[in-house]
């Protein structure tokens, strides 16, 4: 069975097609975070969602590592700059379709005022805020983007090895934030902020890739003892709370961890169906953008009256529809019109 093979049988450079299944699974789960089922089906959701976020960033930070810093940051500055660019294009496509939407619901003047509030920049810069527009999940791209300037920069000044000594301290504002942030109902954009957000992960995952082997080396069977006990616990802390507290994140964490060392001892001898492929071709797409054409969607059938229990769970499932479809068919065009300008 594969999941008896040694880790020195797994080649990690070749493509992993477990990392591509469960990108697909969170990318899913993460549409209904943001157009949760009724509970508790909506809590199970909303949780495994919040959970593929720390593995997203795992992966980044894992991908960011070469034993020659200089080729690292060379690879660190150009995924910036493709993300860069990813992050504006779907910015301004949020913009310029969130305006019928706003017209079409009466909250147009509410939509211009926001120009007004003298902290929108700022919050948009510090805190990723750009609720304004209708682009909450977009607030992961620039946590990524600042993460990624810190990478290089260590990278770059060959300090990395020296830098992983404060990863303690990042998990610890990570945990402590987060803990803060959840337990207190405060503003949530609060722990979106890369140090307390991205960066701690990021480098995490990096770290297990310049310590890879230490890793690869612990029996497969303990990592997935230690991600159902920890899963577990998430669930517990998550429904409940101990006090007043909400002391999910450490598990949170180590969840994720430990998924993320399965997958990179279990990468899969070939693609896992339709769900790899949606991992493989579409799950950045599918984050991207399902916020926005669920919302539509939404706002479409509100025009329409049905009892409150159909809105209650049949719009959670047209937004996962709409959210899956249209941002798939954005891929295709997309990789469509490249194909066109390279034919020329």
């Amino acid at each position: 069975m594969q999941i008896l093979l040694p880790y020195k049988d797994i080649n990690i450079k070749t493509r992993n097609y477990t990392f591509d299944f469960f990108k697909a699974i969170f990318a899913l789960s993460i549409i209904l975070v943001h157009f949760p089922l009724p509970d508790p089906i909506g809590t199970i959701f909303s949780t495994i969602g919040i959970c593929g976020v720390i593995y997203f960033f795992l992966i980044s930070g894992y991908s960011s590592y070469d034993k020659d810093d200089m080729v690292a940051s060379k690879n660190i500055l150009r995924r910036f700059k493709r993300n860069l660019k990813i992050f504006i294009i779907v910015s301004l496509i949020y913009f310029i379709l969130i305006i019928p939407e706003r017209l079409l619901t009466g909250q147009f003047d509410s939509f211009l005022n926001n120009f007004k509030n003298p902290w929108l920049f700022p919050r948009l810069l510090l805190l990723g805020d750009l609720s304004f527009i209708s682009a909450d999940p977009l607030w992961f791209m620039v946590a990524l983007l600042y993460s990624y300037i810190i990478l290089y920069l260590l990278h770059r000044f060959k300090v990395m090895k020296y830098a992983y000594y404060a990863l303690p301290l990042l998990i610890l504002i990570r945990v402590g934030v987060e803990t803060y942030v959840n337990s207190y109902d405060v503003d949530w954009h609060i722990s979106s902020i890369f140090i307390a957000s991205g960066l701690p992960i990021m480098m995490l995952g990096n770290y297990i890739a310049y310590k890879k082997d230490a890793f690869l080396k612990a029996p497969l069977i303990s990592n997935i003892i230690i991600f159902i006990v920890s899963t577990i616990m998430v669930f517990v802390t998550v429904f409940i709370n101990a006090g007043r507290f909400n002391l999910a994140q450490p598990f949170k964490i180590i969840s994720m961890l430990e998924l993320f060392l399965i997958s990179l001892k279990i990468p899969g001898k070939k693609e896992y169906g339709i769900i790899g492929m949606i991992g493989r071709k579409y799950s950045l797409y599918i984050y991207l953008f399902h916020f926005l054409f669920g919302l539509i969607a939404i706002d479409f059938l509100y025009l329409f009256t049905f009892p409150e229990w159909v809105y209650d769970w049949f719009m959670p499932v047209v937004a996962l529809i709409f959210g899956t479809i249209i941002p798939i068919g954005l891929c295709k065009l997309n990789n469509f019109i490249k194909r066109k300008i390279k034919a020329k």
